[in-house]
C-alpha cells in the first residue's frame, strides 16, 4: 500500500513538474532567498517558499498582498529597507529582485554577492556586468569599486587600462576619490607615461572638491620636490588642511610634527591635540602616542592608568607594539 501512495504521488510530481517545464521562458525571483526559479512553479524550487511571499522588513510578518497585513508597510519600501541593510547575505533576496528592475544601488550590491560569493557563487563576470550597469545608471561607487578590482587584480585580472577608464567614468560624475586616484596612475605610471605634472593637476583637482587624500599628495610632493620646488611649509599646510577635513593619516602626522618639531616648533599641546583627534578616528599609531605621553609624561602628567586604557586601544586597533607594551603591564 505504502509502495503504491509513492508510486500515486511521483507520478503526480512528474506531470507537474513537466507541466510546468513546458514553459521555462518564465522565472521570478523569491524574495526569501533570492534563487532564480525558471518555469511555471508556484514555488522556489530551492527553499520551497511561496511565489511573491515576502517579509516585512519591519515586523517580519509574511505576506503575498502589497502591503503588509500586521504593520502596513508597502512591499515596495519594505524590499527597499531589506536591500539597505548591511548584512549582504539578509539583504540579497532583496537586492537581486531590486537589481532585475535596473536599480543602481541594487546592482552595485549585487556585483559584490558575485565578487564575493554571497547568496551566489563567485562570477567574475557578472560582478563586473552588475558594476556596469550599476555605473550606468549612476552609481559612482560601482565605478570605483570595479576600477579597485582592475587596480588590484582581485578577482578580475589586473588592468590598469580598465582601472583607469573605471575611475575616468567615476570622476565624470563628480567623484573626487576618483580624481585622486587617476592622479596616483600618473604619479607611479601604472597603463599611463608617469607625468608628475599631470599628478599634481589631478590631486589638486580632488583637493578641490574637499578630498583629503588629495590634500595628503599635494602636500608630499612639496615635501619631497616632486615635479615641483620643496616647499615645508607649503607641505605643512596642506597637511594641515587634509587633517582638518578629517584625515586621520595627516592628524597623526600632523601631531607628530608639533611632538617631535619637525618643520615646526615643537608645541606638544598642539601635538595632543592631533594625536586625539586621529585616535578618535581610528588611527592605531595615534593611540599608541597617547599611551606613551601618559607614561612617560610627554605633554601631560604621568598616568599610568591612561597610558595603559591608550594602549588597550591601540592594540584593539591592531598595532602590535602597543599589544606588547599592555601584555607586559598585565604580566602575561
Amino acid at each position: 500500500m505504502n509502495s503504491m501512495k509513492r508510486l500515486i504521488v511521483f507520478v503526480i510530481l512528474f506531470a507537474f513538474m513537466a507541466t510546468a517545464l513546458a514553459d521555462d521562458s518564465a522565472s521570478w525571483i523569491c524574495l526569501n532567498c533570492g534563487h532564480v526559479t525558471t518555469g511555471d512553479f508556484s514555488f522556489c524550487t530551492q527553499c520551497y517558499e511561496t511565489k511573491d511571499a515576502w517579509a516585512c522588513a519591519d515586523c517580519g510578518t509574511r505576506n503575498l498582498s502589497g502591503t503588509c497585513l500586521i504593520c502596513g508597510k508597502d512591499k515596495a519600501a519594505s524590499l527597499s529597507a531589506q536591500a539597505a541593510d548591511k548584512r549582504l547575505v539578509y539583504a540579497f533576496p532583496a537586492v537581486r529582485a531590486l537589481a532585475e528592475s535596473g536599480d543602481a544601488e541594487a546592482l552595485y550590491r549585487l556585483g559584490i554577492c558575485y565578487e564575493k560569493g554571497l547568496g551566489v557563487p563567485i562570477d567574475a563576470e557578472q560582478a563586473e556586468t552588475c558594476f556596469r550597469r550599476a555605473g550606468d545608471a549612476g552609481s559612482v561607487s560601482a565605478w570605483l569599486y570595479l576600477g579597485r578590482l582592475f587596480d588590484a587584480g582581485v578577482v578580475v585580472p589586473q588592468d590598469y587600462t580598465k582601472a583607469l577608464e573605471c575611475y575616468q567614468k567615476a570622476a565624470d560624475q563628480g567623484s573626487a576619490e576618483a580624481l585622486w586616484y587617476i592622479g596616483s596612475f600618473y604619479e607611479e605610471g601604472a597603463g599611463v607615461e608617469q607625468n608628475y605634472d599631470m599628478a599634481l593637476d589631478y590631486y589638486h583637482l580632488a583637493a578641490d572638491k574637499g578630498d583629503p587624500d588629495g590634500w595628503m599628495s599635494v602636500a608630499y610632493f612639496y615635501l619631497r620636490g616632486k615635479g615641483v620646488e620643496e616647499d615645508r611649509a607649503k607641505a605643512l599646510e596642506y597637511y594641515e588642511k587634509a587633517a582638518e577635513l578629517g584625515s586621520a593619516l595627516a592628524c597623526d602626522y600632523v601631531g607628530y610634527l608639533y611632538m617631535t618639531g619637525s618643520m615646526v616648533p615643537q608645541d606638544m599641546e598642539k601635538g595632543l591635540t592631533w594625536y586625539q583627534k586621529a585616535a578618535e578616528l581610528g588611527n592605531a599609531r595615534s593611540m599608541y602616542a597617547l599611551g606613551y605621553a601618559y607614561q612617560c609624561g610627554q605633554g601631560v602628567e604621568i598616568n599610568m592608568k591612561e597610558a595603559l586604557r591608550w594602549y588597550e586601544q591601540a592594540a584593539l586597533a591592531g598595532n602590535v607594539n602597543a599589544l606588547a607594551v599592555w601584555k607586559a603591564y598585565q604580566g602575561e
